[in-house]
């Protein structure tokens, strides 16, 4: 059953309106919660993926078996003015204890199954935003059942209305570099042109060592399929060479893309794109077209003794294809990256921002984090003590 709860009224504008009310779409409750988001979305005419229908019900098909979600609608009289989804974290310990978190978004999957989400944000009418943030979380904070509130993913600007109502936040920033394709538009230059010296010319000498590309933007849903089964193949095969899981390794996770491809190709809201050099492939890619901007989310590789430079090249070439298709930024994301510096010319920043409960876990859980940080600045120090061996 939707329950209903009254916000409180935070409202600082000088006109009196209806205040907000709360419905929460439960588990069994999530395809009426849905239908609500996707008429949202309809009226406001957003752009934002993470925010948006289809992502929410990807999402909610690979992981709602797995992790407790519910859908929070804000609604001002009989009209909905916001919605986002809120999710219990499954899996998380921090060191020797069980943390039980929850999550703005889609997140909270164990680690091995993420999604991964960044630009994460609400999808609200711009004049109920602060309200709804407000009453978010004072529904949140009145549970007594989690130790950890975390807002995962976030652009500063979409977090700031979550900072002023949780005092003492953390929040851990991270760089993603960006390449403005604007500014190459606006000023009738390519995109090389932009790039460092060195850049310019390790990419051109290596496009004369290929000689002959073939470039692929994936144009229908078959195509599109064919190029993921690829870079899923490319993908694993090199992290699967270094021991490690990599993305695809989760049944999850690889039903989530699926959805995906499904849901947004058709829509042009998710790229796939291929480059091939005498009937190999040098690279694949999945973007997500979020706000005009391509997003790089997932990516497969030749072997560098195979392919020179073969993500460079890949992404360089995408993000020639973009210019002329009218995008306006091309947005690697988070990750130490060489070729993420090579190819950037500005840089976003996305926040992790964690809220803990007052508790005796979370008492304990800073006072091993000191002891450790302590124990680390000690050797540290002692080594630094030491002199030269004579």
């Amino acid at each position: 059953m939707t329950t209903c709860i009254a916000a409180p009224a935070r409202s600082t504008t000088p006109t009196a309106r209806p205040p907000l009310t709360l419905r929460i779409y439960e588990r069994g409750e999530l395809t009426a919660g849905l239908e609500q988001w996707k008429a949202l979305e309809t009226t406001l005419g957003s752009e934002s993926l993470s925010s948006s229908y289809d992502w929410t019900a990807a999402w909610l098909a690979s992981y709602a078996d797995l992790i407790p979600s519910q859908i929070i609608a804000a609604r001002r009289g009989d009209q909905t003015v916001g919605i986002c989804l809120v999710t219990q974290g499954v899996g998380r310990r921090v060191g020797p204890f069980p943390l039980r978190s929850r999550h703005v978004g889609t997140a909270g999957e164990p680690d091995n199954d993420s999604s991964y989400v960044e630009y994460n944000r609400l999808l609200a009418a711009p004049d109920a935003r602060e309200e709804f943030v407000a009453a978010l979380i004072d529904m949140v904070t009145a549970d007594a059942s989690w130790d950890r509130f975390d807002l995962d993913g976030f652009a500063e600007e979409d977090l700031a209305p979550f900072l002023q109502h949780l005092p003492g936040v953390e929040c851990r920033r991270r760089e993603s570099p960006c390449f403005d394709l604007a500014d190459c538009r606006a000023a009738g230059v390519e995109p090389i042109t932009r790039l460092g010296k060195s850049t310019r010319a390790s990419i051109r000498r290596t496009l004369r060592k290929y000689g002959e590309l073939d470039v692929e933007w994936a144009g229908t849903l078959e195509q599109a399929r064919d190029i993921f089964n690829e870079l899923v193949t490319l993908h694993q095969a090199r992290w699967e060479a270094e021991d490690e899981p990599g993305a695809f390794g989760s049944q999850r996770f690889c039903g989530f893309i699926d959805g995906l491809i499904t849901r947004l190709h058709p829509t042009g809201r998710i790229v796939l794109f291929r480059v091939r050099h005498e009937g190999e492939t040098v690279g694949a890619l999945l973007l997500l077209v979020d706000r005009n901007r391509l997003l790089d989310y997932l990516s497969g590789f030749a072997p560098f003794d195979r392919k020179p430079s073969p993500g460079v090249i890949t992404h360089f070439l995408c993000m020639n294809a973009a210019l002329k298709r009218g995008f306006d930024a091309y947005d690697f994301l988070v990750g130490e990256k060489r070729h993420k510096r090579n190819l950037s010319t500005t840089v976003n920043h996305l926040v992790w921002a964690s809220w803990q409960r007052p508790c005796l876990k979370n008492r304990a859980i800073r006072a091993l984090r000191d002891l450790k940080r302590t124990v680390r600045r000690w050797k540290n120090g002692s080594a630094g003590e030491e002199g030269p061996v004579e």
